[in-house]
C-alpha cells in the first residue's frame, strides 16, 4: 500500500502522507521514505514541501501495529525509523513542513525534520507525547527535536508530553508560523519557491554546518550497529506501557 504521494510542481517536490485515517507511521512508511529520498535528492528538485492528508499531518507511530513486531521484524522497523528520520533531517535541500492538522509524537518529529514549519489555524493539536506513552526517544528523533525546538521550552516539551494549539505550539518552537488553513499549502509552496530561488550551494553549506553536530551524535549512537535506546523499547516494561497507552486510546475512541 502506498502511503506517500510524491508530486512535482516545477522545481518543487510535494510529499503528502496519505495513510487514512491518521497518517500513522509504521515499518512500511519508513521503507517508502527510504525509496523516496533519492527522488528528493535529484538535481532538478530545488526544494521540498511535506504535508498530510485529511485532519492529520501525522498521529505518530502506529502503536497497534508496532506491538505486533517481533525479532527481525522489530529490528528492521527500528533501522528504517532511524534511516528515515535521519535521511529527511540531513536532506541537502530546503524543506518546508505544511502541518495541516494534528501532529503528535512522531508526527511532530517528522515536521521538525524540515527547515521551516507552517501550521494551519484551527483545532488541531501538536506535541511530543512520547513520555505519556512511556517510550524513550531514539537518538535520531531526539536530535531532530533538540535542533528544531531548541529554547526555553524544550524541557517542557520532552518531560511533560503535552499537546498544544497551533498558536501555543508556535510559541514553543514546535512550528514557526501559523496561517489560515486555506492558505497553508499556497504559503508553504511560496516559501519553498523562495528558498528554491536562492543560491542552493550557499543554503546547503549553511544547513550542513548547522546540523553537523546533531547528525554526528546520531551516527555515534548507531556506531555499534543499532542505537542502544532501542533496547529499552524491547524491554517488557516498555512494551507494557505501550499496550496500556494503546488500550486507553481505544477506550477514549469508544467514548466519543
Amino acid at each position: 500500500m502506498t502511503m506517500l504521494r510524491l508530486e512535482r510542481q516545477g522545481p518543487l517536490a510535494v510529499l503528502t502522507l496519505d495513510r487514512p485515517p491518521a497518517n500513522a507511521l509504521n515499518r512500511d512508511f519508513f521503507a517508502e521514505i527510504g525509496t523516496v529520498l533519492p527522488a528528493l535528492a535529484a538535481p532538478d528538485v530545488r526544494a521540498v514541501v511535506v504535508t498530510g492528508s485529511g485532519r492529520f499531518f501525522s498521529a505518530g507511530l502506529d502503536l497497534f501495529e508496532i506491538l505486533t513486531y517481533r525479532g527481525t521484524e522489530a529490528s528492521e522497523f527500528m533501522a528504517r525509523f532511524d534511516d528515515g528520520f535521519t535521511g529527511l533531517f540531513a536532506l541537502e535541500k530546503p524543506m518546508v513542513a505544511a502541518v495541516n492538522g494534528h501532529a503528535i509524537a512522531g508526527g511532530a518529529v517528522l515536521a521538525a525534520t524540515a527547515d521551516f514549519r507552517l501550521a494551519a489555524e484551527g483545532e488541531s493539536r501538536i506535541g511530543l507525547t512520547e513520555i505519556q506513552v512511556g517510550v524513550p526517544f531514539p537518538t535520531s528523533a531526539l536530535e531532530v527535536v533538540r535542533f528544531s525546538c531548541a529554547g526555553p521550552y524544550l524541557a517542557e516539551l520532552l518531560f511533560h508530553g503535552r499537546t498544544y494549539s497551533p498558536g501555543d505550539a508556535r510559541m514553543r518552537r514546535l512550528v514557526d508560523e501559523v496561517v489560515p488553513a486555506a492558505e497553508l499549502l499556497p504559503r508553504a509552496l511560496a516559501l519553498a519557491g523562495e528558498l528554491a530561488a536562492s543560491a542552493l550551494v550557499s543554503f546547503v553549506a549553511s544547513k550542513r554546518a548547522l546540523r553537523a553536530e546533531s547528525l554526528a551524535r546520531i551516527a555515534a549512537a548507531r556506531a555499534g550497529g543499532e542505537d542502544p535506546v532501542w533496547a529499552a523499547w524491547r524491554a517488557p516494561e516498555t512494551r507494557a506501557a505501550i499496550e496500556a497507552f494503546a488500550a486507553r486510546a481505544i477506550g477514549a475512541r469508544g467514548r466519543r
